[in-house]
């Protein structure tokens, strides 16, 4: 009988070399973690400081090196390539999603990707995650720890970290967490008749898309995208099924999908919404020779004529209307007409004032979930229940300013 193997993750005898005067190379057979025998080897100035060099390789060494690609000596910016080519193979993330993936990433392997995977733990985590936050703020840090946190799981995943440090590191401090707001019935009211009113409010189309948005409570994004062919103004419904996004390389564009699986959804307008987007569909815009970069549901980019597209609420010249500028300008409006009392709204409080007026009309939560296009609140109503269309009483209810 031969000589019995090596037990999984042990070493042999450690075999020494004098090279030279001051260089001593220690070597091992250690049996991995996928039953292979590799040897391993390290140098050192004596016989002590090679051999302790090598038993803290024996130490570090996490399994497997899985094919070569992704070991505990890979450096992070070499497994981020890796995470990268796995992330632009994913079909579930969106384009932003992964602008903001790719930002966050430059951001990490600044600080840490000349680092071992193996030299990568909870201190030296907890530690960057930190300095982000002081000097970007609290958001970037949960960012950047987020990505961090996918990208190090990927690492486990391949056998190269035993652990991901990334969960061990200290929760982010976001000081005390503001109250989500909403309007008052009474500051909803005067709001909306002031800015129908105002000049400025004209001046920079700002009047509709505040109506619209109070209206229906979509996403400034979906509301940018809509247009004349998935309104119907006989039913008085409108299909949410486009946002409008700043993508890096490309401007602002048409996305022909929604935000997340459950942005798409068919609801029911008001009356006076329903009336606001036949004035609209009805007015002439100064297009131009403009073209909109559109991308298709399946990922396709094409060129179209901005005559053709069709938008309620396009850009002032005719083309796709950035979120962040309608955004600003909704901003400039509201201060400009009462700084003190209209300030702090952005488009998103009128998402919140709309899920407001929706529970205190008693709908259920998956009821105004539906409306808005929020996740869907649990694996049976997703699987099991009718959600496309939104109740129709969400529009009733909208539509009543007096109540």
């Amino acid at each position: 009988m031969g000589r019995p193997p090596l037990p999984v993750g042990t070493a042999g005898k450690i075999r020494f070399q004098k090279l030279g005067p001051r260089r001593i190379r220690a070597r091992v057979n250690y049996r991995d973690h996928d039953g292979e025998v590799r040897e391993i080897t390290r140098y050192g100035p004596t016989r002590a400081a090679a051999e302790r060099r090598l038993k803290e390789a024996i130490r570090d060494r996490s399994g497997p090196p899985t094919g070569g690609e992704i070991t505990a000596d890979t450096r992070l910016r070499d497994a981020a390539r890796l995470w990268l080519a796995e992330v632009e193979e994913s079909d579930t993330l969106t384009p932003q999603t992964r602008e903001i993936y790719e930002r966050a990433l430059a951001r990490i392997l600044k600080a840490l990707g000349g680092l071992l995977l193996r030299e990568i733990g909870v201190p030296e985590v907890d530690r960057f995650i930190k300095a982000v936050r002081k000097n970007h703020g609290p958001s970037a840090a949960k960012t950047v720890k987020s990505v961090l946190s996918l990208l190090l799981g990927m690492a486990v995943r391949h056998g190269a970290m035993p652990t991901n440090p990334v969960r061990d590191a200290a929760k982010i401090s976001t000081g005390r967490r503001s109250r989500p707001q909403a309007l008052t019935r009474a500051d909803e009211a005067a709001m909306l008749a002031k800015v129908a009113a105002d000049e400025r409010a004209q001046e920079l189309d700002v009047a509709d898309l505040v109506a619209f948005l109070d209206g229906t409570g979509m996403r400034i994004g979906e509301a940018l995208a809509v247009r004349a062919e998935v309104v119907d103004l006989d039913a008085g419904v409108v299909e949410v099924c486009a946002t409008v996004a700043r993508l890096k390389g490309k401007g602002t564009v048409l996305q022909l999908h929604p935000k997340t699986a459950a942005g798409w959804r068919v609801i029911a307008l008001p009356d006076h919404v329903v009336e606001l987007c036949r004035r609209r569909m009805a007015m002439s815009w100064p297009h131009g020779d403009r073209e909109i970069t559109v991308i298709t549901a399946g990922g396709e980019e094409v060129r179209r004529p901005a005559g053709d597209v069709g938008l309620l609420f396009p850009g002032l010249f005719g083309g796709v209307r950035n979120p962040s500028n309608a955004n600003r300008d909704i901003k400039a409006v509201l201060t400009g007409i009462d700084g003190e009392r209209f300030g702090w709204v952005t488009s998103h409080t009128f998402r919140r004032t709309v899920a407001t007026r929706l529970d205190e009309a008693g709908l259920s939560a998956r009821a105004i979930a539906d409306h808005l296009g929020h996740a869907k609140p649990s694996m049976t109503q997703d699987v099991y229940m009718g959600r496309n269309v939104a109740a129709a009483q969400a529009a009733e209810i909208l539509g009543n300013r007096e109540a």
